[in-house]
């Protein structure tokens, strides 16, 4: 992420402005340069959101915020947390909270210092409540051309703010906030593996022996039970039991849950197995790419209903979840590494069968005169030609009719998007059975498409026998789901399948390492939509369409390409990051 220059609310610029007035005039003139500052820092402390901040101390009367030290030690308590989640504590300030949270820290600062600490405080729980919603990252800085994003919405981050400090429990109030869906809750369940074994990488390996059951006494007992004090959380390995040297009933229980963790059989004996687990080397980066998975995850899976289309692309699946549970799953093909398939969300409005196939330009360059099987359309006339030399592109259109070896099979699954990516059938039934399926052009091949429709369409009374009587004629026909369905496509190199259970996946895209890269390094802004925000284009408006195409090659959308060698005006990219604070306008 580039490192943008900002300007510092410094305490030496505070000090300035108690001859404005009195301290709510301080603080009312602080929070007022605050809106009007794109990013900003108090003594090299960069805040996420200076309006963001604004506005919520506006909310409060424009009054300190954390008046007491218990109240610091909460927060303080959520940057140690968030280690579950995959976060560094160094994420949220925890230098900074530290010194706060002792007893005298804020009583004992001047007026304008007081002021600095209150912000950075109340920084350290936006961001937490930014990242463990929405995430660290802003995928579009990340990777503009395979990830999508809106803005993030100010009244969100708002609302879980306000709710978190008039909360009596602060942490149970964000966890009912945020809603985790299963996959999520899996993948960050086997970090737990990673954690706390970098604690104990340093300590002596514990010595193979006799199995120790419950009731044996053994010298190596207490190095045991060093083990999984630290396993469980705790930094102390002082022991003043009586009986240190004894395999009593609560080391029985430890050991019992530790092999559960693991995927051992839970038996309680420390044997071979056991030991040498306890023993094995940290990866560190199978846990650096379980963190980068669950920052991948949080972009897109804010308020997800429980039904919903999910893509597994790195994994070549498609699963239909219904309540919160996998209902059904298929095999899919996805993108090729030079036209891979991007990363993001949107909803499924509804399902084309029969669909018709647009030839793209890059093949139609190729191709001479056609067979009966494809349609020719005069682009300027927009009749049908009875013949001609297809391959100039300029004049005519090459259109595949329904019927059994249309590029797009069957059926069409179709959610809007500016990628022009959906998911359809395909004729060539046999590449699914390869391990590995990066072979499209960017679209997603679904293996078993007439059954995903069957399920899709239950609700909008079309079942597997009205479906098979459209697709045994020749007729395209348009069929809109009962209601819009998400549809999330997500590029995840490890993935839980329970809880613990992790599996890593070859990264044929090559994208972690930017990921882990970013991830690694601070944030200092934060791309956030205010309701008077005027949302500035992913894109710039595309070029006037002449022929709109249906997919390439041999399965996927070609629409971009097409309009780029018809109308010679290529689409504009994505704008370069210029702004902490991307996409988002204040209107003067």
């Amino acid at each position: 992420m580039k490192l943008y220059f900002y300007r510092s609310l410094t305490l030496f610029w505070l000090a300035l402005l108690p001859q404005l007035g009195h301290s709510s005039t301080l603080l009312n003139s602080t929070l007022e340069s605050l809106r009007e500052t794109k990013t900003v820092a108090f003594d090299g402390v960069p805040l996420l959101s200076g309006r963001l901040l604004a506005e919520f101390y506006a909310r409060r009367g424009n009054a300190l915020v954390w008046t007491t030290p218990a109240r610091v030690a909460e927060l303080l308590h959520l940057t140690h947390e968030s280690q579950t989640e995959g976060f560094a504590p160094e994420d949220f300030h925890v230098t900074t909270l530290r010194a706060l949270s002792a007893p005298d820290a804020l009583n004992s600062l001047a007026e304008p210092a007081r002021i600095a600490a209150d912000l950075k405080l109340s920084d350290a729980l936006l961001r937490y409540v930014h990242h463990t919603r929405f995430g660290k990252l802003d995928p579009l800085e990340v990777d503009p051309q395979y990830n999508d994003r809106d803005p993030v919405p100010a009244s969100v981050l708002l609302k879980d703010m306000l709710g978190a400090v008039d909360a009596v429990d602060m942490q149970g109030f964000l966890a009912t906030r945020q809603q985790h869906p299963f996959w999520y809750n899996a993948l960050k369940e086997a970090l737990t593996q990673f954690i706390p074994q970098a604690d104990i990488a340093d300590l002596p390996p514990l010595a193979s022996g006799t199995n120790l059951v419950k009731g044996n006494r053994d010298p190596r007992i207490p190095l045991l039970r060093e083990r999984f004090h630290i396993l469980n959380g705790h930094k102390s390995t002082a022991f003043t039991l009586p009986d240190a040297d004894l395999f009593d009933a609560q080391l029985y229980a430890e050991v019992v849950a530790f092999q559960r963790r693991f995927g051992l059989f839970p038996d309680g004996v420390i044997g071979p197995t056991t030991i040498a687990t306890l023993n094995q080397p940290v990866d560190v980066e199978k846990a650096d790419r379980i963190r980068i998975n669950l920052e991948r995850m949080r972009w897109l899976f804010n308020d997800l209903a429980s039904d919903y289309v999910f893509v597994d692309v790195a994994n070549y699946q498609a699963h239909v979840v219904r309540d919160g549970a996998i209902a059904w799953s298929t095999r899919v093909i996805v993108g090729q590494t030079d036209s891979q398939t991007p990363m993001f969300r949107d909803t499924m409005n509804h399902l084309v069968l029969n669909p018709t196939w647009t030839v793209p330009i890059s093949i139609q360059k190729t191709m001479g005169q056609v067979s009966a099987n494809y349609m020719v359309v005069d682009r300027q006339t927009g009749r049908k030609s009875n013949g001609g030399n297809v391959s100039n592109y300029r004049r005519y259109r090459v259109i595949q009719p329904p019927g059994p070896k249309n590029a797009l099979g069957r059926v069409k699954f179709m959610f809007p998007n500016r990628h022009s990516v959906y998911l359809h059938d395909t004729p060539n039934k046999s590449l699914f059975a390869r391990s590995s399926r990066a072979l499209s052009h960017g679209c997603v091949r679904v293996e078993n498409p007439v059954k995903l429709a069957e399920i899709l369409l239950h609700e909008s009374d079309w079942d597997r026998a009205r479906i098979d009587q459209v697709l045994d004629g020749s007729k395209t026909r348009y069929v809109n789901l009962q209601q819009g369905l998400p549809v999330l496509l997500y590029y995840l190199t490890a993935y839980a399948n329970a809880p613990g259970k992790v599996s890593f996946r070859p990264d044929i895209y090559q994208r972690d390492q930017r990921v882990k890269e970013l991830f690694a390094a601070p944030v200092l802004s934060a791309r956030i939509a205010f309701p008077d925000a005027k949302m500035l284009p992913l894109v710039a408006p595309p070029a006037p369409v002449i022929m709109p195409a249906e997919d390439d090659g041999t399965d996927d959308a070609a629409d971009e390409e097409q309009l780029q060698e018809v109308n010679k005006k290529p689409p504009s990219p994505l704008p370069a990051p210029q702004e902490p604070v991307r996409l988002t306008q204040m209107e003067n």
